[in-house]
């Protein structure tokens, strides 16, 4: 039987300045919001000791702006500002930013100083580490876009191949997740026995502790990210586990995938 399943699409057809929460009240201590700013404008974070501010540009081009520094960003990346700074994402082109809103727990502080994360924390897409695992083929390639112990119970990546291929139906307790589809993708996602169609600019809630997987007919292309909340203290260890680094850097278009 196929469980209550939050999905929201984002309408970005229109240019305009605006921020929407999606998929509210899904994940504990979790908000997500999709943000739209036109060429020109910019999108403003206040300091906030309460919450990561865990930020991935989508699409266009940005220059942001904290702690005195300015970091101009022409491809996706994630940027994530420390909690006590401001930030400006000042809009070089029409962009679309994701947000992950992350409520800081008190033992997440003593945590936090053991990672020895270094804020502004920032990976740019291209350069990912990517990993495989015993649900994808050899096809597939898979990133990870915030690695775990980095930011307290939280970690993000992606999953991208072509039609076709699968992600093997598989379930995960320990996790709390997220799937968000990048603007090309088209695909369907497996729950519990069902097919459910995802295209671009989606965000989903998979269910806690459902079977899921992932699959992509010929011709289509599977583009998307997971957001990880980790729930329990196994979390860690399976991810630890089950993302084996590959040590390559691939791309569909070096690999003259269409």
């Amino acid at each position: 039987m196929l469980r209550k399943v939050a999905m929201e699409e984002i309408d970005v057809s229109k240019k305009r300045n605006q921020s929407v929460l999606i998929c509210a009240g899904e994940v504990e201590g979790a908000s997500v919001y999709h943000h739209t700013a036109v060429v020109g404008s910019s999108i403003e974070f206040a300091p906030d000791t309460g919450y990561f501010h865990i930020l991935i540009l989508i699409k266009g081009k940005a220059l942001f702006c904290t702690s005195g520094n300015e970091y101009f960003y022409d491809e996706r990346v994630s940027f994530v500002p420390a909690p006590d700074k401001s930030l400006a994402v000042n809009a070089v082109t029409d962009i679309q930013v994701l947000e992950i809103k992350w409520k800081i727990l008190e033992d997440d502080i003593h945590e936090l100083a053991g990672y020895n994360t270094k804020f502004p924390l920032i990976q740019t897409y291209a350069d990912s580490k990517q990993y495989r695992d015993r649900n994808k083929s050899e096809k597939t390639i898979s990133r990870v876009m915030i690695e775990q112990r980095n930011i307290p119970r939280f970690c993000m990546g992606s999953v991208e191949s072509y039609g076709y291929d699968l992600v093997k139906p598989h379930g995960h307790p320990m996790l709390d997740q997220f799937f968000f589809s990048f603007p090309e993708n088209d695909m369907d996602v497996l729950i519990d026995g069902e097919h459910i169609h995802m295209t671009g600019n989606v965000l989903m809630h998979i269910p806690l502790g459902s079977d899921h997987g992932v699959e992509v007919i010929e011709g289509k292309h599977m583009h998307y990210m997971w957001i990880d909340f980790m729930v329990d203290d196994t979390a860690m260890a399976r991810l630890d586990t089950s993302h084996i680094a590959t040590g390559l850097m691939r791309s569909f278009e070096k690999e003259n995938k269409k």
